[in-house]
C-alpha cells in the first residue's frame, strides 16, 4: 500500500456494480412514472406528469445511476458527485463512520438530522485500503471520533481521544 499522503483515486458506480439492483431500480422508476401518468386523467398533462416523476426520481437517485469520483491526498478528501462537488480537509474531519461498503466523514462530532456537511463514501472494491488511509490520515490530523461496523453482529468500535469502546448492537454509550 502507498503512504496516506500519496494521492489515491477511485470511482464508484453502483448501477454497474449491482446489475440486479439496477434492473429493479429502473423498473420501479418507470413503473412510478407510468402510475403517475395513469393517475393524471388529463391527456395533455399525463405525459408531462409521468416524465416529470421519472426525472424527479432519476435526479433523486443520481448517485446510484451515475458514477461518483473520489480523491484522497495529503490535504483531505474530495468527491465529485454527478450534481455536486464536496471537499473536506483532514483537519476539518471530526467523525468517521464506516462499514465494508461505504462510510461517512463529517466535520461535526455528533451525527443527526443536521449533519449534512460531510462526505458520503462508496468504497467500491477498495474498502480495506480506503479505510486504512483515512484512519492513518485522521490519526495524524488530531483527535477524531471513529465508528466502524465490524462483522455480522453489528458491533461498533468507537475511538475517542485514544480510548476504545466496543458497543454491541450499535448502541450508543
Amino acid at each position: 500500500m502507498d503512504t496516506p499522503n500519496t494521492p489515491f483515486e477511485w470511482t464508484a458506480h453502483p448501477l454497474r456494480a449491482h446489475p440486479v439492483k439496477a434492473i429493479v431500480a429502473i423498473g420501479l422508476v418507470l413503473f412510478c412514472g407510468v402510475l403517475v401518468g395513469a393517475i393524471v386523467a388529463d391527456p395533455v398533462l399525463s405525459p408531462w406528469a409521468a416524465g416529470g416523476s421519472i426525472l424527479f426520481l432519476f435526479i433523486t437517485l443520481n448517485r446510484f445511476f451515475l458514477p461518483s469520483k473520489y480523491r484522497m491526498d495529503q490535504h483531505g478528501i474530495a468527491v465529485r458527485y454527478p450534481l455536486r462537488t464536496r471537499v473536506l480537509r483532514w483537519s476539518e474531519i471530526k467523525r468517521f463512520r464506516h462499514d465494508q461498503e461505504g462510510g461517512y466523514v463529517s466535520p461535526r462530532l455528533r451525527g443527526g438530522v443536521f449533519d449534512t456537511g460531510g462526505i458520503s463514501l462508496l468504497f467500491a472494491t477498495h474498502a480495506a485500503e480506503i479505510i486504512s488511509r483515512i484512519d492513518a490520515s485522521i490519526d495524524s490530523a488530531g483527535s477524531v471520533s471513529r465508528c466502524a461496523t465490524v462483522g455480522y453482529d453489528n458491533e461498533i468500535t468507537q475511538t475517542v481521544g485514544g480510548q476504545e469502546d466496543k458497543l454491541p448492537g450499535g448502541s450508543k454509550p
